[in-house]
């Protein structure tokens, strides 16, 4: 079965939230009209706090209504629509309205050429032994909340830094706009910078050649329900600066990325109910009008053991992102995901 947004569903799985995402689709269309009370449901925020289980929507006559949420609810959302400053002027339109790969392609995840078999050419850090494989819980789950595809990300990732034993890489987490009709960007850390690696959002489930994957504001790590590794993260102080953090602390906690409880597949997501996953990095980023970088300082755990320190310096181009953190509004969201790392090796 083809899905209009070029998601591919394992078998069994059901789809959950096309009216509401149907609904979206055609209050964007139209924006403009004097009598539309909202063109998505971030409009309706001065309708006040929704009761508990329920949350406000705006339905296809552009009115806001309220909704009673389910476990499964499809975001009411699409990731990187109510973060670029409220506009609806983001990179990339609702294209591919049925992309190539349909269901029952070989590159559904859990096919013989699943990225993720056990032949898998190498992981990201030990040079081509497995060092961690793990089941993964909830699967399913994320295939419908997270909206993984099964079309290549085009985006690059590109090294930009030039201070030595430091890193500042840009990663194209665009997905092709705002109704994210490819996959996440997926990269690995190595020696020389991090190196994409070119798999699709179902396949990256079982696999263990990634170590991180971006998409419009959503940054996670290859462990627990996001991927079979061992790529796991810990908090630093409240305040720590990249350049304060010179090594691993002896308490330092790494989790593994736990936005679905393994046992109840019970979803956890952001703070400001836009459903995206409440990952691990989830507190780089804060919003008011535009998407701030709050400068947060994570440890990150490689499958092999080595450790790095990582800081996201942008969900915009530079110039946008510094307009962005200064002033809380930006004049353009066109560069909406590019996404840069600064990181570092820790001894």
């Amino acid at each position: 079965m083809r899905n209009p947004e070029g998601a591919v569903r394992k078998s069994g799985a059901r789809w959950f939230g096309m009216g509401a995402l149907a609904a979206l689709s055609l209050a964007v269309v139209a924006p403009g009209c004097s009598s539309d009370e909202c063109v998505d449901a971030f409009d309706c925020r001065d309708e006040g706090a929704a009761p508990a289980g329920q949350a406000w929507t705006c339905n296809a006559d552009s009115k806001c209504e309220l909704r009673t949420l389910t476990p499964d609810d499809e975001p009411e959302t699409d990731a990187g629509t109510t973060t670029d400053a409220g506009t609806t002027t983001d990179a990339g339109t609702t294209t591919d309205a049925g992309t190539t790969t349909d269901a029952g392609t070989t590159t559904d995840a859990g096919t013989e050429t699943d990225a993720g078999t056990e032949t898998d050419a190498g992981t990201p850090t030990d040079g081509g032994a497995e060092l961690c494989r793990n089941a993964v819980a909830c699967t399913e789950q994320s295939i419908d909340k997270l909206r993984l595809r099964t079309t290549l990300a085009t985006g690059g990732v590109t090294e930009e830094g030039t201070t030595q034993g430091e890193y500042l890489t840009f990663l194209d987490g665009r997905a092709g706009g705002t109704s994210v009709p490819d996959s996440y960007t997926y990269a690995r850390f190595t020696p020389t910078g991090l190196q994409k690696v070119d798999i699709d959002d179902q396949a990256a489930l079982s696999s263990t050649a990634w170590d991180v994957a971006v998409r419009r504001y959503v940054v996670r790590f290859n462990s627990g329900v996001s991927g079979p590794s061992c790529v796991t993260v810990a908090q630093t102080a409240e305040g720590a600066t990249f350049e304060s953090v010179t090594s691993v602390p002896t308490d330092a906690q790494f989790q593994a990325e736990n936005y679905y409880t393994p046992d109840t597949c019970t979803f956890s997501g952001d703070p400001f109910g836009l459903q995206s996953p409440a990952t691990q990095t989830l507190t780089f980023w804060d919003y008011a009008q535009c998407l701030q970088m709050t400068n947060k300082v994570f440890l990150i755990q490689l499958a092999d053991g080595r450790h790095a320190k990582l800081q996201v310096k942008g969900y915009y181009e530079p110039t946008v992102q510094a307009e962005c953190d200064t002033t809380g509004k930006v004049s353009s969201s066109t560069s909406a995901g590019s996404i840069r790392l600064r990181w570092a090796y820790l001894p």
